[in-house]
């Protein structure tokens, strides 16, 4: 639904109109998929219209306009059928008959619409209709043919109008008084900060042109709000239509919904709403899985239960109520109407302006919103894709691209299943095991025998299997047979969990290409085969593609032409960097050369790095990060760090913290000036980024090493398809992703514009290319330290300038 002002009519497909007419029943994830419905209901209607005679016309253009209480509806679709015999009119609608489902209501009235836009154009006192249900399976054709009045036809479709009339008249404010009035809204702050201003005018250059900007915008220049206003003025210029702001953390996603706040209050009357993964936001009593299963649907769910005829109502009393939905509004609405407040949240987003939400809602191939981008299959919507915290969408783009079938569970599976009783499943089964196996026999790189008798080794191939991605079809269509006959089986869960990684990994096969390799690994015995996205550019391109201009921006994006490459930025980028807004005689940064924490020398190391944290912090009492390559080297230092100096209060991270550990880690951090206190953490965990510590609570940062990501397979795989694509194989599989870490932690320290602190950086290489030309401006005036005693003298030199 879209006014036009131009022509002052609300604007939808028939399709559109009688669907939002017709919200009745529940959600159920047991029905087909919707996407899949229409594809086969499209090859049904070809084959069906192939069959007719001469007087038959298929897919007939029908458009009407209608005044109904004030407001001009111009509604159009396409007529499956019309056919002219003896002078007598007949209009047909063709619909799939699978799984014990039949048409719709919203079905026969789309058959309506069509019958009533005949009659009013070739003013016809009555015209039949003929409703044709398709079995695929059987084909067979049922049809049902009945005959109406154009009268008739009229007062059924002003009943349809008036039910959507709330939501049309909505539009109607919206497109002509709201938007209007965003466009001469004014920056929500008197005095923008240095660099604000610079990047607010790129990102609405870069939404006017449809362009992509990529942009470096170090802390303290306000990125949240310097991109979202621009965004916001672009809407109401008429630019775009809506803004995904997406981010992977929910700290993040609350700055942009404060800032989104702050715009209203200027004047900006925008509807934002911000979605939650469905786990957190359930409110069935046992969660939305059962096991591996879905539990949304109206037998396991009371939520699901009658959704679509309750959902209109809280609706309506949301977007009467206020404009901005968090959570916590969304669920108190939700509960008073009995919904699902994650369906509900991803309902309400179609009437919001803004959306905040994680990357996964527009990137992931498993569960982008569909709702907005298949809505019209090859077309580019009128959207804004603003990206905060780019640096993080490299690999998280690998991870939504990728896909990994482990053999264990499936030859387990096997064993379980009763081979006369099932064997159909068993031959399924049997059959993909089989053929994992023949792939394990390929594993011979690297292949070495173990003590107890297992093997492991490796095998790649740029080539997908068509054997492989054959069985695994066969075995998913047999495991979804079983499961859909015997959903109380015993096995019914395992099953269906083995189904739903069989999907996954079909669904990553369709995007397979160059970009893709084919990775089987033999651990120990153990058999895994990987689907590994390489290169995420060409599918980061694609889903880019879904907007008119996407902003990727994030403190540090080093180097620029890196991300702009892996991110799928293409002829159409631009790159922007921004100096950093705050005195960087405010920093202190100082390298320590002198050490090496590569992993064959870290045990020389432990000892020495204690002397020089020591070093680092002996100057002012406070609170410091030290950031460490592994939890190992951390437990390490920290030991020796304790013994030596047991008077400094020390906080440590440890693996799998809960949000009440990692929450009371931060909370340790008191702005308690004249109290010494160190935290060791790991470089690339939860306190290395999106952390805000600022004033005393964080006054230095000591990073070990430089940041690379871990040696594996998988990243020397990385480095050999780079080597090959540019000659920067390490550079890209290791140096930029560990260099951003390092940036990143080192970020922590200067928040606010009073704050002051130090950074040190311990690692030989950072004396060395291409770390030194990695720096970003405002570290302008680093030093190196050859020993403890120059550590501790360069930074009492800088604490004493600070007095």
């Amino acid at each position: 639904m879209r006014y036009n002002t131009a022509c002052a009519a609300i604007e939808m497909s028939v399709r559109e109109l009688c669907q939002m007419a017709h919200k009745s029943g529940s959600i159920d994830a047991r029905r087909p998929s919707r996407i899949a419905a229409m594809q086969k209901g499209s090859e049904a209607h070809r084959r069906l219209q192939a069959r007719q005679g001469k007087s038959y016309q298929a897919e007939v253009p029908v458009q009407n306009t209608t005044l109904y209480e004030g407001i001009y509806f111009t509604v159009s679709g396409r007529a499956d059928g019309v056919i002219e015999e003896n002078g007598r009119v007949t209009v047909e609608e063709i619909k799939l008959r699978q799984g014990g489902y039949g048409a719709r209501d919203d079905a026969y009235s789309q058959l309506r619409c069509y019958a009533h836009f005949i009659c009013e154009s070739r003013h016809l006192a009555s015209i039949r209709l003929r409703m044709r249900l398709y079995d695929p399976e059987r084909d067979t054709v049922h049809d049902t043919n009945s005959e109406m009045t154009a009268a008739e036809l009229r007062v059924f479709y002003e009943g349809l109008l008036a039910r959507v009339a709330f939501f049309a008249r909505l539009e109607v404010t919206r497109r002509s008084v709201c938007l209007p009035e965003i466009e001469a809204v004014r920056f929500p702050y008197e005095n923008p900060r240095e660099g604000q201003s610079e990047l607010a005018e790129e990102v609405f250059r870069t939404v006017r042109r449809g362009k992509r900007l990529f942009a470096q915008a170090p802390t303290g220049i306000g990125k949240t709000m310097s991109t979202l206003y621009p965004a916001v003025k672009a809407l109401g210029a008429g630019y775009c239509e809506r803004i995904f702001y997406l981010t992977a953390k929910a700290s993040v996603r609350r700055e942009a919904y404060a800032a989104a706040a702050k715009l209203f209050e200027s004047g900006a009357k925008i509807r934002c709403v911000v979605l939650h993964a469905k786990e957190q936001m359930c409110s069935n009593e046992g969660g939305c899985k059962r096991g591996n299963q879905s539990r949304c649907n109206p037998d396991e769910c009371p939520f699901a239960r009658g959704y679509y005829d309750r959902v209109d109502t809280a609706l309506e009393e949301l977007l009467t109520r206020a404009n901005g939905y968090p959570r916590t509004l969304i669920a108190e609405v939700a509960a008073k109407h009995r919904l699902c407040p994650y369906e509900l949240s991803l309902d309400l987003a179609l009437y919001c302006e803004l959306i905040i939400c994680d990357y996964n809602y527009v990137f992931d191939p498993a569960v982008y919103l569909r709702r907005f981008f298949d809505e019209n299959e090859g077309e580019r919507g009128e959207y804004v894709f603003l990206v905060d915290e780019a640096h993080n969408l490299p690999d998280r783009a690998r991870d939504m691209y990728s896909a990994t079938l482990n053999a264990a569970p499936f030859t387990e599976a096997l064993s379980r299943v009763d081979p006369v009783a099932d064997t159909k499943l068993v031959e399924a089964l049997g059959g993909f095991v089989t053929c994992l196996t023949r792939m394990s026999a390929l594993c011979t790189e690297n292949r070495q025998k173990h003590e107890d008798g297992t093997e492991s080794g490796y095998y790649l191939n740029a080539e997908l299997s068509l054997s492989l991605m054959d069985a695994a079809l066969q075995c998913r269509r047999a495991l979804d047979a079983f499961c859909k006959a015997e959903p109380l089986h015993p096995l019914a869960d395992d099953l269906s969990g083995l189904s739903a990684a069989l999907r996954r990994f079909g669904s990553i096969a369709e995007y397979y290409d160059g970009r893709f390799l084919t990775f089987a690994e033999l651990l120990h015995g153990a058999f895994q085969i990987q689907l590994y996205c390489l290169d995420p550019s060409g599918v980061l391109n694609t889903a880019a593609a879904r907007a008119r201009a996407v902003v990727f921006f994030s403190a540090t994006l080093t180097p620029l032409e890196y991300f702009v490459d892996v991110l799928g930025g293409g002829k159409q980028a631009t790159t922007l960097s921004l100096p950093s807004p705050y005195d960087p005689d405010n920093l202190c940064v100082t390298a320590v050369p002198v050490i090496s924490t590569k992993m064959e020398e870290r045990a020389r190391s432990y000892k020495r790095v204690a002397t020089y944290i020591a070093a680092a912090v002996s100057a002012r009492a406070g609170n410091y990060m030290v950031y460490f390559p592994s939890y190992e080297y951390l437990n390490a230092v920290y030991e020796r760090f304790a013994a030596r100096y047991p008077d400094v209060s020390c906080v440590v991270q440890h693996p799998g913290m809960s949000y009440a550990e990692r929450e009371g880690f931060l909370a340790a951090f008191k702005a308690d000036r004249g109290h010494l206190r160190v935290g060791f953490c790991v470089l690339g965990g939860s306190f290395s980024e999106g952390v805000d510590l600022p004033g005393s609570r964080l006054i230095g940062s000591i990073i070990v090493g430089v940041g690379i990501p871990g040696l594996s397979n998988e990243r020397n795989i990385l480095r050999d398809y780079y080597e090959h694509a540019c000659e920067r194989g390490y550079d890209y599989a290791y140096t930029y992703p560990g260099m951003n870490r390092v940036l990143q932690a080192a970020g922590r320290v200067i928040r606010r514009e009073e704050d002051c602190g130090v950074v040190v950086l311990i690692d030989s290489r950072y004396a060395e290319e291409p770390y030194l030309h990695l720096y970003p401006p405002h570290w302008q005036g680093i030093t190196a330290a050859g020993d403890a005693a120059s550590l501790a003298h360069r930074v009492t030199e800088f604490w004493r300038k600070k007095r």
